[in-house]
């Protein structure tokens, strides 16, 4: 009987040992899989839904090259099957599968012998028609990190396919109106979120004494590095509903970078050729690579990878060009070190002011640079001025588990609080981080929830929160609009203002002859800034005409800008530099004032120097005398008559 099936299948022929996987070439199917030169390797085929026994074909001794067992079956149709391998009397699963059926229900329990088996590359996958991919280069890009399930299981009103890849595409409005050009998925590849063996150790992207079968919400473990996740599905077509979240995502300017984690027992060539496919099939534009199972360079290399967004942390990408100069800056550091410092000027630490301009100003010309104030590892925005210490008893390690260094301030209280001044303390502290990020010069990066204040409850280790600790709570972008308002106005002035996201690092002289430094630095005294420790003072002047193209007649309103930092606990004047005359400063923002949005209506002129208030943050700018007001002016004339 199992002759005669393969018989109907098709012949039987030696197959190419240098593309591993299933695929289908010229004439037929190409099998081919790693396993060690003494194995009895197997082929089995299921048909779809199906519950017969599979067919098998054995693996030959002269089908393998080293170790490499590769076989052809040619003419044949196999759109209606499914695949594993059978390795020394184990089914297996291909890990260079192009999908995975079996796993569609997130955190169930599994059989990998009984019920998981592997899909081929759709042969009918619709095109992509008119498609185009924004063009978005990193001084221009506002990123939005998310993981698919947990950012929309919440999401009652707004969201018909929760939790899912098509979910996504209903928040694209929602992103659009924030601001949001780039959006960063968590893992959301084929992992095993319950693992079948034994967890993996010595991942530094979970920090825990972890239980077995607890469940890997996150996701950073290795996985079918060429399947999209089929529990983030709404749909039996990942492929499908994958491209189509691509599509959707490009056709409204908005980009797509994938975090892959590649512990360090990974092949080398396998996660290149993994990014290569999901660049290729799927037009992902680039990738946020985690672990230490790739060599980086060779994807800096790599010509299909050319052009596509290569996000590292710790990578040396000064020793990587050696002085040369990229036509692109494709390659970007994911800055842990801004989290830190930036934290610590937040809660008032001393001796931070350096630290901060460093990071401020931080903004190669061969890479880019990713700023976050918070991740997933760790507290969320709200819970950062909330706690001053984890919480992660639910996690059932004896709170043991996650990072005890959170450089967090709860102001005052820990954990939730009715006390206004506490509360009102809170949304300042929470604006004055969203502005660290947005007016510095690097990419700033929103973790999911942040802009509406989403809390975990003071966990800043959920990785195995599948439930209400670890998904978004949109209940809470009701409850704080005034604070989405400000980080969408706050989106939109950075936007408006080139001269905060330069393409290179700011020089901090005027090295065009132009009348100002590109950026200044003040203090209590103009153009002095104090470094002692003592100091929480700090104030920057961007001078916009360093950011103005030749042609932009338009671009003058802009041209001075000036950000003023007290982290003091109480008032404190900060200088204020002289700009040309018939110009003063005006206040368009002050993290110290409650309400909505990011603008203030302030009438008042500035000229020597402005109090700013305890923990507080704001922006000026150069405006002419003549166009204060579209009420003062007529107002003065009039007066000026009457005298007359």
């Amino acid at each position: 009987m199992i002759a005669l099936a393969v018989r109907r299948l098709g012949r039987v022929e030696k197959g190419q040992p240098l593309i591993l996987g299933a695929n289908k070439v010229e004439g037929g199917y190409n099998f081919a899989v790693e396993a060690s030169e003494d194995s009895e390797v197997a082929l089995l085929l299921y048909k779809k839904r199906g519950t017969a026994i599979p067919v098998e074909i054995v693996f030959p001794e002269e089908f393998r090259t080293g170790r490499v067992w590769a076989l052809k079956l040619t003419d044949v149709s196999l759109k209606d099957y499914e695949y594993n391998y059978r390795i020394d009397g184990e089914i297996v699963q291909d890990p260079y599968a192009y999908g995975i059926h079996g796993r569609e229900h997130f955190g169930a329990p599994y059989d990998p012998e009984k019920e998981v088996r592997c899909r081929f590359l759709m042969e009918d996958v619709s095109g992509w028609g008119d498609e185009s991919a924004p063009d978005i280069e990193y001084e221009n890009m506002i990123l939005y990190k998310l993981h698919v399930r947990g950012y929309t299981k919440l999401a009652r009103k707004t969201v018909s396919h929760k939790g899912t890849f098509l979910g996504l595409t209903e928040m694209i409005p929602y992103w659009k109106n924030l601001g949001i050009n780039t959006i960063e998925l968590m893992p959301a590849y084929e992992f095993c979120e319950v693992p079948a063996g034994k967890p993996e150790k010595n991942n530094e992207h979970i920090k825990t004494r972890r239980r077995e079968n607890v469940v890997n919400y996150w996701g950073y473990a290795s996985g079918f590095y060429f399947s999209p996740k089929s529990a983030y599905c709404s749909t039996r077509e990942p492929e499908q509903e994958f491209r189509y979240l691509i599509r959707e995502l490009h056709k409204n300017g908005i980009a797509c970078i994938m975090e892959f984690y590649f512990p360090e027992e990974t092949d080398n060539l396998m996660a290149l050729r993994a990014l290569q496919f999901w660049r290729a099939f799927y037009h992902v534009d680039g990738f946020h690579v985690l672990g230490g199972g790739v060599n980086r360079e060779m994807l800096l290399r790599d010509g299909i990878l050319s052009g596509t967004k290569l996000i590292f942390q710790g990578f040396d990408f000064d020793h990587y060009y050696r002085g040369k100069i990229p036509g692109r800056r494709c390659g970007a550091e994911s800055n842990m070190n801004f989290l830190q410092d930036m934290r610590r000027f937040l809660k008032s630490d001393e001796g931070m002011v350096e630290a901060a301009v460093w990071h401020i100003r931080h903004n190669s010309e061969n890479h880019g640079v990713i700023n976050y104030m918070v991740c997933q590892d760790g507290f969320t925005m709200n819970d950062l001025v909330s706690y001053n210490y984890k919480h992660n008893e639910a996690n059932e390690e004896g709170n043991q588990d996650g990072s005890s260094y959170n450089y967090s301030w709860n102001c005052g209280i820990e954990g939730p609080s009715r006390k206004v001044s506490v509360r009102q303390m809170r949304e300042r502290q929470i604006k004055n981080a969203f502005l660290m990020m947005l007016l510095s010069q690097g990419v700033p990066m929103i973790y999911n929830g942040d802009e509406f204040g989403n809390s975990q409850g003071g966990n800043n280790n959920a990785y195995c929160q599948d439930n209400a600790t670890g998904w978004t709570d949109w209940k809470g972008l009701a409850r704080n609009r005034g604070l989405y308002e400000f980080v969408k106005d706050a989106i939109a002035f950075r936007k408006e203002h080139p001269v905060l996201h330069m393409p290179v690092e700011l020089k901090g002289v005027d090295y065009l002859t132009k009348g100002f430094p590109d950026v200044s630095l003040h203090g209590e005294r103009a153009w002095y800034l104090s470094y002692e420790n003592t100091s929480r003072l700090l104030g920057l002047m961007y001078y916009g005409a360093y950011a103005r193209k030749e042609e932009d007649k338009e671009a003058s309103l802009d041209d001075f800008i000036y950000v003023g930092y007290n982290f003091h606990w109480e008032n404190r004047s900060l200088a204020l530099p002289n700009i040309p005359e018939g110009m003063c400063w005006k206040k368009i923002a002050d993290t110290s004032l409650h309400g909505e949005g990011f603008h203030v209506e302030d009438k008042e002129e500035y000229r020597k120097s402005i109090e700013i208030g305890p923990r507080a943050i704001v922006v000026l700018l150069g405006r002419q005398e003549a166009e204060k007001d579209a009420f003062v002016a007529p107002v003065a004339a009039l007066q000026d008559d009457h005298e007359a």
